[in-house]
Parts: structure tokens; C-alpha cells; sequence
């Protein structure tokens, strides 16, 4: 199966561009014209596949080597807005969305938190990781050059660590999918957990972004060190608080979720593994820092994640950290939402965020869902019904959104804790949102969509 590119570090670019602290990492965000029909998008992106391969293309190699050195990595990300505006198909014939935009499925942005979060405006996204700047500067002007295809380019930038911590000072990404590990969780199986994908997706992955503004002032005036550890779960050095002088390695953690941990602390809150361990998020966010028009000095993160399903993210998001009843505590007393995203700590803002979707290739034309061969890769026959491969999906995100609708009038802090038990049968990501009064609720999202037989 062909995966998306520029997601994850490959073993001949890892150093070169993940571990680099000369990488820098951009966010170009593109609209497109309204007015685009299904041509002109699919030539459109048949340039754009041009233009990265020019910049993701490898230097000459130099006397000794095999070939040039990788200086550049692109993921690239098409939103729900490229895929259908006004709850109506954007194109004729439409290009058949993920399943995670398909018309009434909810976004993880559909209730608070980031329910206010303002959306990245742009209809594609491009993750570049470079560290050759002219390129990336030669890759923007060629894109704003494509008028009037392109009406507005909008940029954000990230910086690689220099000395692996974030914001705050602690030593940050101690801790993330094992490379083993990371098909399976970052790209889409249709084959496998996926079902309800369109079958260009297969290989392909979820982007979500945010930009979080981190406040180090408000940190630095919790009263000590200790106050501080207990806000991340961890010391400066990246060790978790319950192992402490044991010399444990971030990466060979126990799988059980820690214990003595502030109920609120980061730690607990996003990672808390054992019989959660089949949600995981890969994480590719990149500090930043800026300057405002008076002269102030902003710091915070590029937070990105790629994952095989929105619900992986929504989960570690939403049933989590946001959530006041995760984990759960004794009595039912409430664990309180993520220090770090606690309003009345004032410690972080999430000025914006976004969802897409990447394919293992950059699109350039999909055959219409009513065509013989999107059908044939379907498994249909050729001469069945237009609409009965998307039938299932219809249905489902019919009865999402009616019952969606009737949860949200409650907010999470209603919400019973997301715990898990045997594998049934996957779900459709268009599948209700519950609340605590929801008998579906018994486990966590991910688990639901994932099939008996995975492990």
C-alpha cells in the first residue's frame, strides 16, 4: 500500500530533517477560487504536483556519495471545504470526501472547546519541513503566482528544537508513537479499520493543526519548580514524576497509565496508555516564535498530528484533556480539564486550528463516485447503483447528526469517562457523539471504529 508522503521521517532523512535544529517548518494555507470547477481544480493540482516534487527534489550529489542530500519533506492536505461548501458537493461530478467530512459528520471542533477556535481559512494545506529556505520562498511565490486559481496564501512558521524543549523549558516529544507502530496508526486501511474510505484515501492520513499560544510569564509565576512539574506531569529533563530517580527512558515507559499523577496534569491527561494505547496520535507539531505590531514577543506551538481517523484526535482532545471527568477519580469526583489548557490557569490559547486530509499521492483526479471504476475499487459491480456505496455512510451520518445534535445540548463536562473493554464491530465515523447518557458511551470512540480482529 502506498502511503501519504512527508508525514513520517524516513530512515534516510531523519537526521537530515526531523533531528535537524536548522529545519524550519512552514504552514501554507491556500484558498481557492469559489469559483473553481472539477477541471480546473484537477489541473491546478496536477501543477502543484510539479511544484513539490521541484522542491522536495534532492541536491547534486557531491563526490562520494550516492546521492544528494533530502532538504525538503511536503505533506499536503485538502480540507472539507475542498470537497463541499454549503453542505453541498463543491464540484460536478463531486469528488467523493473522507469519510470524517462526509455531510453530517462532526468535526472534533463541533463543541468546546475548540467550538470557538476560529478554522484555518483555506481550502488546502501544505506541511513543509525544509532547511533550505529559498526553496520553500520559490515553492509560495510559484503558488501565488497561479491566479486566479489561487485568491489568498496565508503562512506559519515553525522552528526545529535546539535543545529538544518547548515554550515552557521541558524536553518536549520524549514520548511518541513507536516507529514500529506508526502504519498502523497513521495511515488509512481500508482494507483493514477504514472501511467506510474512499478508495483514493487508502494510504492516506488525517492533519490536525493547531496554533496554540503559550504564555511563559503566567507559567514562570507558579509559585515553584514542583507547581510546574505537576502542571506537565514531568521534569525539565523529560522524566515522568512517579519515576523519579529510576533512570527510566521516556521511550520504555510502563504501559500502565501513571500513577500519583495530578489528575490534571498533561501527562495524564493525554497520554494515559494501558488499555488506551489503541488511541495515539503521531505528533509533528514545531515550536514558533513571533512578533506582534507593538513590538511584543509571542512564543507557542505548530501543533500538528497525522492519524488514521479524526476520532484518534478527537479522543486525545476532546474525551481527555478537555473533558473534567477524564480520568476517571474516586466517587465520581471530578479530574478537572488539562492544566495546560485550564482557562483559569491562562497558561495556553488556541488561536486556530484546521482538519484535512492527505493521500499517497498528490491529487490530481479521482474517478466520479459514479463511475465503473470507482465502483469497481469499491467492490461493486459496475452496473449497481451510484449512490449504494455511499449508501451505509449516508444513512449513518443521517442518524449522527439528528442524535449529534440532541447531545450537544449538553457540553463534554457531561460526558462519561471514555474507558474500554472487548472489540466490537467498527463503526462509522459518522456514528453518534454521546453523552453520559448515551449507553454507547461504555468506551472510547477509537475503540468503535476499530475491527474485532485488530490488536
Amino acid at each position: 500500500m502506498a502511503q501519504a508522503k512527508g508525514i513520517l521521517p524516513r530512515r534516510d532523512d531523519r537526521e537530515v530533517l526531523y533531528k535537524n535544529p536548522q529545519t524550519c517548518g512552514y504552514f501554507v494555507s491556500v484558498k481557492l477560487d469559489p469559483g473553481m470547477d472539477r477541471a480546473r481544480a484537477e489541473g491546478w493540482l496536477e501543477a502543484v504536483s510539479h511544484l513539490v516534487d521541484e522542491l522536495v527534489a534532492r541536491l547534486a550529489p557531491e563526490e562520494g556519495e550516492e546521492k544528494g542530500q533530502k532538504v525538503a519533506a511536503v505533506a499536503v492536505g485538502l480540507a472539507p471545504s475542498f470537497f463541499a461548501t454549503g453542505g453541498a458537493p463543491r464540484f460536478s461530478p463531486p469528488v467523493e470526501a473522507p469519510a470524517a467530512f462526509a455531510a453530517g459528520v462532526p468535526l472534533p471542533n463541533a463543541t468546546a472547546p475548540l467550538a470557538s477556535v476560529p478554522l484555518v481559512d483555506a481550502d488546502v494545506l501544505f506541511y513543509v519541513a525544509s532547511v533550505f529556505e529559498a526553496r520553500v520562498n520559490e515553492f509560495v511565490s510559484r503558488l501565488a503566482e497561479m491566479r486566479p486559481d489561487v485568491q489568498a496564501i496565508r503562512l506559519e512558521r515553525g522552528y526545529q528544537r535546539l535543545d529538544e524543549t518547548e515554550p515552557f523549558g521541558y524536553k518536549d516529544g520524549v514520548r511518541n508513537i513507536r516507529s514500529q507502530d506508526r502504519p498502523e496508526f497513521v495511515f488509512v486501511h481500508r482494507g483493514g479499520r477504514e472501511l467506510d474510505e474512499p478508495v483514493w484515501a487508502d494510504g492516506g492520513s488525517y492533519m490536525a493543526y493547531m496554533k496554540i499560544l503559550q504564555r511563559p510569564d503566567q507559567f514562570a509565576a507558579r509559585p515553584d519548580d514542583a507547581t510546574r512539574d505537576q502542571v506537565i506531569g514531568r521534569t525539565k529533563d523529560g522524566t515522568r514524576l512517579d519515576l523519579v530517580g529510576q533512570r527510566v527512558d521516556p521511550k520504555r515507559e510502563p504501559a500502565d497509565p501513571p500513577p500519583n499523577l495530578p489528575p490534571t496534569a498533561h501527562v495524564r491527561k493525554a497520554g494515559p496508555r494501558g488499555m488506551h494505547d489503541d488511541t495515539q496520535i503521531f505528533r509533528r507539531g514545531l515550536p514558533f516564535i513571533e512578533t506582534t505590531a507593538d513590538g511584543q514577543v509571542r512564543v507557542g506551538l505548530q501543533f500538528c498530528s497525522f492519524q488514521a481517523w479524526l476520532d484518534q484526535f478527537d479522543v486525545a482532545f476532546n474525551d481527555w484533556m478537555a473533558s473534567r471527568q477524564f480520568p476517571p477519580q474516586p466517587n465520581g469526583a471530578e479530574a478537572g480539564t488539562d492544566a495546560l489548557l485550564d482557562p483559569a490557569r491562562q497558561l495556553t490559547v488556541i488561536e486556530q486550528g484546521g482538519f484535512s486530509s492527505s493521500r499517497p499521492t498528490t491529487p490530481t483526479v479521482w474517478p466520479p463516485p459514479s463511475s465503473p471504476a470507482a465502483r469497481s475499487a469499491r467492490g461493486q459491480p459496475a452496473g449497481s447503483s451510484s449512490t449504494s456505496g455511499s449508501s451505509t455512510r449516508t444513512t449513518r451520518a443521517a442518524a449522527s447528526s439528528a442524535a449529534a445534535s440532541a447531545s450537544r445540548s449538553s457540553t463534554r463536562t457531561g460526558r462519561s469517562s471514555p474507558t474500554h473493554s472487548s472489540r466490537p464491530t467498527p463503526r462509522a465515523v459518522g456514528s453518534v457523539r454521546s453523552s453520559s447518557t448515551s449507553a454507547s458511551r461504555t468506551r472510547c470512540k477509537s475503540c468503535r471504529r476499530r475491527s474485532p480482529t485488530s490488536s
